[in-house]
């Protein structure tokens, strides 16, 4: 298969489910979701979405990831009928979520450097400079 086709249609599908997670879906339980990237098989068989969340701090990562997973599971099925009736395929593939363990790493690792550069600025206050 074309590879420039391939890749835009994933694109398209990546921009589709975005939309249909803002606009379609009620369910409060859902957190701010965000569609990273799509994976689509050469045969347009299987769709992976990869997803991540944005918790509030009030409600903690682990149980928006668990909420969020929920709902993404329940509503599957309507999101793919809803990304197939805009592909231009003979096939609608199968979507799956899975959840994207780069893009929280990514903000952990952005977390922990920045405490590591408040310590260092509150350590380097309290010790005088050193003479050499």
């Amino acid at each position: 298969m074309n590879d420039r086709r391939i890749a835009r249609l994933q694109e398209q599908i990546k921009q589709h489910l975005a939309q249909l997670l803002q606009r379609e879906i009620g369910d409060p339980k859902l957190g701010f979701v965000t569609i990273s990237r799509v994976e689509l098989d050469a045969e347009f068989t299987v769709c992976k979405a990869y997803w991540s969340v944005l918790a509030p701090t009030a409600l903690g990562e682990a149980k928006a990831r668990a909420q969020s997973g929920e709902v993404l599971a329940r509503a599957r099925g309507m999101l793919q009928r809803e990304v197939g009736k805009g592909l231009a395929t003979r096939t609608i593939p199968r979507l799956e979520f899975v959840f994207d363990e780069g893009m929280g790493g990514a903000a952990r690792m952005t977390k922990l450097l920045g405490e590591l550069q408040q310590e260092r600025e509150a350590k380097g206050s309290a010790e005088p400079p050193p003479t050499n």
